[in-house]
């Protein structure tokens, strides 16, 4: 059965917008986004990833919970009130938020209390310079599996925990232990600049949600209006289950680009490359790439075809999920450059597909690198 939505109304930008986002939203996957990741080079990355990120989340929450229950509370001396909203408090500032907070009565929160313990909660939970080294962690060491893979087409689970635990988790490490090509040190800058940036947009989006539904909350409790049977704990309930599915986003997302980046950074112009899209989940257009072959061209190479090739850096940004886009009072089909074509990462965001060499070929052409992993793998690669 066919839907029809009627955007005749909204004017040309806006019914290009609403198609995109439909589109978009088709390349959700739902609950498959907790499966395990088909590629063996990230899929502990990803899984230690996660489970240190709920880790956090989950901390955060179950303290909110208590403080919201009044477990907190206990008589003392209380300070005056700390100026400042959500700056990088000092730990000594976070210690005297803590007891100004601790030891004031549950009859006297006001409003700005409750936002000053939303702040206080993101920063020991969320730190801005913590949730960095996670995401420098978890990008150096993908988009060095990526070079892995280039040396070696597979590798089982318990090979892949003895070749990760040996790689560098820091960029500074990874440059002193390794040589970059230009190409590969674009792709880890570029790398450990995106992951950072997500995982920063997540602890302000966590910011902002908590202080929205508590003020909300706190504002219904003041004027009598709030709804019968809804609680404030459902409410932190669900926005704790989006945040956690977004950090599961960004393992998955992150780790991906990092490694296909990383792969086909590592291998001579000329190699084939074979596209995997087959997991749980997958969009329309994700599965009509698998299993295309590829050649691995320079990103310079004036010859360069879109639809044959693919090259360090080439992605789906600016580009268009979307068939077709409205000019005027039509829909018109969109040019093909507009149109979404076979990125060197991921196709789009939480995509699981990979790139594996061609079955004639076994790319490997670092033989310092390879040496490197048969040292930390006993001379089996």
């Amino acid at each position: 059965m066919g839907l029809f939505v009627d955007l005749i109304s909204l004017s040309e930008s806006k019914t290009n917008a609403a198609l995109e986002l439909m589109c978009k939203a088709a390349h959700d996957d739902g609950d498959a986004i907790w499966d395990a990741h088909p590629s063996p080079f990230v899929r502990r990355i990803i899984e230690l990833f996660t489970q240190r990120g709920l880790m956090r989340l989950g901390g955060l929450q179950s303290e909110l919970a208590k403080w919201l229950d009044n477990e907190m509370y206990r008589t003392g001396d209380r300070p005056a009130r700390p100026d400042g909203a959500m700056e990088r408090w000092t730990p000594g500032e976070l210690a005297l938020v803590r007891l100004y907070l601790e030891t004031l009565p549950p009859d006297q929160w006001a409003l700005d209390d409750h936002m000053m313990l939303v702040d206080f909660l993101v920063q020991r939970y969320l730190p801005a310079d913590d949730l960095r080294t996670e995401a420098e962690w978890l990008v150096v060491r993908s988009n060095l599996m990526g070079r892995v893979q280039a040396n070696m087409d597979t590798l089982r689970d318990q090979k892949a925990d003895a070749v990760m635990a040996a790689l560098p988790a820091t960029e500074p490490a990874a440059r002193a232990a390794f040589a970059f090509t230009p190409a590969q040190s674009a792709t880890l800058d570029f790398a450990r600049t995106r992951a950072a940036e997500n995982v920063r947009k997540l602890a302000d989006d966590a910011r902002h949600r908590m202080r929205s539904v508590i003020a909300e909350h706190v504002e219904q409790q003041m004027l009598g209006t709030g709804a019968a049977g809804s609680s404030l704990q459902t409410k932190l309930l669900d926005e704790f289950a989006t945040l956690n599915r977004d950090w599961r986003r960004i393992a998955v997302t992150e780790a991906g680009e990092a490694q296909n980046q990383g792969f086909v950074a590592s291998l001579k112009p000329g190699s084939k490359v074979k596209r995997v899209e087959q997991y749980r989940g997958i969009c329309a257009w994700c599965a009509k790439i698998d299993g295309r072959v590829m050649r691995v061209v320079d990103p310079s190479d004036p010859d360069k075809d879109g639809e044959t090739d693919v090259w360090v850096g080439k992605n789906n940004v600016g580009r268009s999920a979307a068939p077709r886009k409205r000019i005027g009072a039509m829909l018109v089909d969109r040019e093909p450059h507009e149109l979404y074509w076979p990125a060197a990462g991921l196709q789009h965001p939480h995509c699981r597909g990979r790139w594996i060499p061609t079955i004639e070929e076994r790319p490997g052409d670092d033989p310092e690198f390879a040496a490197w992993l048969r040292e930390h793998l006993g001379g089996k690669p």
